[in-house]
């Protein structure tokens, strides 16, 4: 049997083996791990954010940009390493600087921001002095700067820090907690390729955390820089057109589908979301009418403007001819239903194009109620109404097409004939928006439909094109030739010598169609026309909320546009008149006007 002399040895021999096989694994299995912490621990991250990329028009003016902020941080671990009257002196001292009493008292492990967003003065004066302020320092950030203030806010958007929802879904395509990202607009959609690559500083700091040297040193990428659609001259017409009324305006190539202005309002000021100062001014904004609705996306009754479409069912499902006459007495009746005419004493006999020319709406509550709800349906969605029209920004409505299902699904109703004599001129259940209704003229002016966008290429900073729009055709129209040159005809007519002769420019003809949308309230007002009628450009969509009668409100609106494009008319090679400082960014080159660009 063993003593107790040995029991003893051989439980200290058994520590000591265990306590050698623990170091063993320390020092060989677990070296680099240890190493890798010691390193963390003896060295302090400083970030540095890299810029977004810049924003320019289609003609290479610049529309967003980033700018520095800088703003004055105290580090603990040099200050706690001095005596308290050096600590006192150095803040003291700083605040005479800044013009303001700075806590004395500094307990944290991290650096503090004493003051965000100083001037360049005072940053100048504090570096000035680094051998006084010993633990302070001056850093900066770069921060979004929109040229044009509200200008063009729904398109551009705007940028905030991520939130604890957003990182959840973007964590895994490197975003992190503390980081900027696109909250709207083409800040949103594109924001991986105009967000760039952070950068920064590895130092190492002694037991008492002050820095001894750069460890590693990277410096950020700038995000890319991203040409959109959009003509600035254009856009800013636009907006005075508008006038300050609350509604929607789109102007599009109906050829490409590239937007040239789209213009929403109420709007606001995308600056207010960069500057830590007024960033509570936010809070505000959203009281005022809903300023953030990007209402060129969002869906309303589509009124007359509708009646297009209901002709082109009727025509092609053999409803009505061309020649076929109605007599409008300024009231229908259906039922025990008296639905009245715009027009209250009526327009008398009237042909089924005629009819579309002056808006009847004795023709189209019969073209309804012949074609009913799901013929109606079928045509609306080959136009493309009901579903996204897939353009290349956030909060785009499908809008709603109606038919027999949808009633007795949501509604749990009957299908009844006063349904589709409303359906007929826009009225009921059906809901558009006014980028679906510029693409449906645009349609009719050109025989195809084209998918919308409004950014036409991003460059990295290497020169390398990572990102290009392009036009897109979705397909053709639900209507033969024949009838299609019809409808242009008449709708040239509105313009012409009806409902919208405001829209009359000489020399510059347009083909479009009012429309007055009832709702609760004052009627909305509606106008889309689209131009040179012999040669069509442009495509406008004009709505104004509660603006009443379209012939009035919104043709008006239409109106100065058609002058303004009349008078500076867009070309994608050449421009009229070069507006001064105005480039195209060719390739990696800015090329000034009068020079061709591809």
């Amino acid at each position: 049997m063993l003593n107790k002399n040995q029991v003893l040895f051989g439980a200290i021999m058994a520590i000591f083996a265990l306590l050698f096989l623990r170091l063993v694994h320390l020092q060989i299995t677990e070296r680099g791990k240890y190493i890798k912490l010691a390193i963390e621990n003896a060295a302090k991250t400083v970030a540095e954010p890299a810029p977004r990329g810049v924003i320019y028009d289609r003609f290479g003016r610049v529309m967003v940009e980033s700018r520095p902020i800088f703003s004055v941080r105290v580090l603990p671990y040099v200050l706690n390493a001095k005596s308290k009257n050096e600590r006192e002196k150095i803040l003291n001292e700083l605040g005479k600087i800044l013009g303001e009493k700075i806590d004395t008292k500094v307990t944290a492990a991290e650096p503090i921001i004493v003051k965000d967003n100083i001037s360049l003065t005072t940053a100048i004066r504090i570096e000035e002095r680094k051998r006084e302020l010993a633990g302070v320092v001056v850093t900066s950030r770069p921060v979004r700067l929109y040229k044009y203030n509200n200008l063009a806010s729904h398109i551009l958007g705007h940028v905030g820090e991520i939130e604890a929802e957003e990182l959840v879904k973007s964590r895994r395509k490197g975003y992190r907690l503390g980081d900027v990202i696109g909250k709207d607009g083409v800040e949103k959609i594109y924001d991986k390729y105009v967000r760039g690559k952070d950068g920064g500083k590895k130092i190492e700091v002694d037991v008492y955390g002050s820095p001894t040297r750069v460890l590693e040193s990277l410096e950020p990428v700038p995000g890319g820089d991203m040409k959109l659609t959009l003509d600035l001259k254009l856009q800013q017409a636009v907006e005075k057109a508008l006038g300050g009324r609350e509604g929607a305006v789109v102007v599009m190539d109906v050829k490409s589908g590239e937007i040239l202005a789209l213009a929403s309002y109420p709007n606001y000021d995308p600056n207010v979301f960069t500057d830590p100062l007024i960033n509570w001014k936010w809070k505000e904004l959203g009281k005022k009418n809903h300023p953030f609705m990007n209402r060129p996306l969002a869906h309303y009754p589509p009124g007359s403007i509708f009646k297009v479409i209901t002709l082109a069912a009727a025509l092609e499902e053999g409803k009505t001819t061309t020649t076929e006459v109605f007599d409008c007495k300024g009231y229908y009746r259906v039922n025990n239903r008296i639905a009245k005419c715009w027009l209250e004493g009526g327009h008398g006999p009237v042909d089924t194009l005629e009819g579309l020319v002056w808006s009847c709406d004795i023709v189209f509550y019969e073209l309804g109620k012949r074609l009913g709800p799901d013929l109606i349906a079928k045509y609306a969605k080959k136009f493309g109404l009901g579903e996204r029209t897939k353009i290349d920004l956030p909060q785009e409505k499908r809008g709603n097409v109606p038919d027999r299902r949808w009633k007795k699904k949501y509604l749990k109703e009957n299908w009844y004939d006063g349904d589709s004599i409303n359906y007929g001129i826009g009225q009921g259940f059906v809901q558009v928006t006014p980028l679906q209704m510029a693409s449906v003229y645009a349609g009719i002016a050109t025989g195809r439909r084209v998918k919308p966008y409004v950014v036409d290429e991003i460059m990295n900073k290497a020169g390398q094109i990572v990102y290009k729009g392009k036009t897109e055709v979705i397909g053709g129209l639900p209507i033969s030739e024949k009838n299609l040159e019809y409808m242009r005809a008449m709708l040239r007519q509105v313009v012409n010598r009806a409902t919208g002769v405001a829209a009359r420019i000489p020399g510059f003809p347009a083909a479009g169609k009012t429309g007055t949308a009832e709702n609760p309230g004052k009627a909305h007002a509606w106008f889309i026309c689209y131009a040179p009628y012999d040669d069509p450009e442009i495509v406008i969509s004009v709505f104004v909320a509660h603006g009443e009668h379209g012939d009035k409100a919104s043709a008006y609106v239409a109106r100065d546009i058609l002058k303004w494009y009349k008078q500076y008319r867009f070309r994608k090679v050449y421009s009229p008149e070069p507006y001064e400082g105005q480039y195209i960014l060719h390739g990696k080159r800015r090329v000034p006007y009068g020079v061709a660009s591809e």
